[in-house]
């Protein structure tokens, strides 16, 4: 074979190929037929049925992203993690949150803190104790499912207490917000503690870390107010409501009713006429110095000591 047919052929070849590479353009009215994507059915160690992956959150000693139970499962998996949260039919725990750290950390809350960042899901890469197939957090970072139940909230008015927002306590160097705290046996909740304030004489309420109940008349340091989402962590009593967070006070002040102060238009007093006659000749005297009997009166209502006595003709009436 000469040189000439050999590459002949060789182009040739090469041609065929690039016309077998070359992606077919369909015709834009024909159908298509797409090939069958297979999706991975759910690991068995992912999260129970009904919670959801949020995202991964920072979280550090000081500072937690979720406050409530905790637990150390050395094959903690996301399914016991939401399994522990959400507790047991005997032993419901209702928590909405559900966070797993460190490979082997469990964490749940009814919220996630104020103090908390979400940064990207990569940072989320250590693999869970229990199946090293999956992630459970990091170093200082959280991944954190929720089931979807509704947060905490301020209660923006309880009785003649209003929500006044968030403020700081015993934070750059200052004492205390507020002057009194106040153990309640049954709970603190923001209900039971504007009730302990009120019946104290005290016109501020601020709870705290979700258990403290604090009352004052004033605030004794300037400059407290704080983002209200500050104030994330739910009351231990009462989980629908929010309790303020660790140096931090969700605040209500009292508003006393208001007194109606309108004047009313009272009927004028009656008073008696006398003749005109007697009366032209009638002269007031004190009543310290003219004697008096009962024959001698005779006007129909009898005078008062404080009032002047009428006589006339130098004989009292």
């Amino acid at each position: 074979m000469g040189l000439a047919m050999f590459f002949r052929l060789a182009l040739a070849a090469s041609s065929a190929m690039l016309v077998s590479c070359r992606p077919s353009i369909p015709d834009a009215h024909s159908p298509q037929l797409l090939k069958r994507q297979d999706v991975p059915p759910p690991k068995p160690n992912g999260p129970i049925l009904g919670w959801t992956y949020v995202g991964c959150f920072t979280d550090i000693a000081s500072s937690r992203t979720l406050v409530g139970d905790v637990i150390l499962e050395h094959n903690l998996t996301p399914a016991t993690c939401t399994q522990f949260c959400q507790g047991t039919a005997v032993e419901p725990k209702g928590f909405n949150f559900a966070g797993l750290e460190f490979t082997s950390e469990c964490y749940c809350d009814f919220n996630i803190q104020g103090t908390a960042t979400q940064v990207e899901d990569a940072e989320c890469d250590f693999p869970c104790a229990g199946d090293d197939t999956l992630n459970c957090g990091g170093f200082g970072r959280v991944s954190v499912f929720t089931n979807g139940g509704l947060p905490p909230t301020n209660e923006a008015t309880v009785g003649s207490w209003s929500f006044e927002g968030c403020h700081t306590d015993a934070v750059d160097g200052n004492g205390r917000t507020l002057l009194e705290r106040f153990d309640i046996p049954t709970g603190v909740t923001v209900e039971s503690c504007t009730a302990q304030c009120a019946a104290t004489g005290f016109n501020i309420t601020g709870l705290e870390f979700g258990q403290e109940c604090w009352c004052g008349s004033s605030f004794l340091f300037p400059n407290t107010t704080a983002p209200l989402g500050d104030c994330s962590m739910a009351c231990k009593a009462d989980h629908t409501e929010f309790c303020g967070a660790s140096s931090r006070l969700s605040v209500y002040v009292n508003s006393p009713p208001i007194v109606n102060t309108t004047s009313v238009d009272l009927p004028p007093v009656a008073t008696s006429t006398l003749d005109t006659t007697t009366a032209a000749s009638l002269t007031l005297v004190e009543s310290t110095d003219a004697p008096t009997t009962t024959a001698d009166i005779s006007a129909t209502a009898l005078p008062t000591a404080a009032e002047p006595t009428i006589i006339t003709e130098g004989k009292a009436l």
